[in-house]
């Protein structure tokens, strides 16, 4: 009896196991075995359906890659029109599979077969969405007659489709409107210290750099501060000079 007050009920993880438990980290005020028993018997939490030390001798525990349906999703698409892509993606194709590059530690073919079926299952969501957005449209002004309660609720919503503009003096704030905008000057921390003014206070280099300082090896015996302030002062005014004289563009005169 004893032994059953101190026990924690099954299932739970062991302390000290460091593999991922869904949302313990906004659990607190217990202890590891007891958060965890409840985190894997809450309905609201998304976990696996098999303990992480299940028995797996009891079950068909084969997994076979690619599955049968994204084959299904794959051959679908070739009858559909598409000539390039079908199952099996021959190894060395050298041309464009997209989402392939999402999908690793597989072979060739079953990693192209799966990267083409999410890439066809999301081009089928965004089709019917697209599609349910013109029904909405198409109900909402009168060109089709709803087929179920979602249909009547979104042919008499209060906000109608496609959305007007309501507040016609902030249309400016559109990027694709074409507008007026004042030319921005860099700001001043951004000027490199190798062409800020020789009187600037900030004109040195911060100490701890271990990049090249120009003219600074034959400087020494001074703070940091002082040694690479006169350095870049030395290096402004040689640029500038060689700038008017030996960078300066070439007039030939005839």
């Amino acid at each position: 009896m004893a032994l059953d007050l101190v026990s924690i009920a099954q299932p739970h993880y062991i302390p000290g196991y460091t593999g991922h438990c869904p949302e313990y980290k906004y659990r607190i005020g217990d202890t590891y075995g007891s958060t965890t028993h409840k985190i894997l018997l809450d309905p609201s939490v998304n976990h696996s359906e098999r303990l992480v030390l299940s028995d797996r001798t009891a079950d068909d525990f084969q997994i076979f890659r690619p599955p049968q349906q994204a084959i299904d999703v794959v051959n679908a698409r070739f009858r559909n029109g598409d000539p390039v892509y079908k199952h099996p993606m021959i190894p060395g194709y050298e041309g464009f599979l997209p989402r392939l590059n999402a999908h690793f530690g597989q072979r060739y073919t079953v990693a192209a077969t799966e990267a083409l079926s999410e890439f066809q299952k999301a081009q089928l969501n965004q089709r019917a969405a697209r599609n349910q957005l013109e029904r909405v449209v198409d109900l909402q002004v009168g060109k089709g007659q709803p087929w179920n309660l979602v249909d009547r609720f979104s042919a008499t919503a209060e906000f109608k489709l496609p959305l007007v503009v309501v507040r016609p003096e902030c249309a400016g704030i559109l990027r694709d409107l074409p507008m007026d905008e004042p030319k921005l000057s860099p700001a001043s921390h951004s000027i490199s210290p190798y062409f800020m003014e020789d009187a600037d206070p900030q004109k040195y280099i911060k100490k701890g750099f271990a990049g090249h300082v120009p003219y600074g090896f034959q400087r020494f015996g001074d703070s940091s501060k002082k040694l690479t302030n006169s350095a870049l002062c030395d290096f402004s005014s040689n640029y500038r000079r060689r700038q008017s004289t030996e960078w300066a563009p070439v007039n030939v005169v005839k």
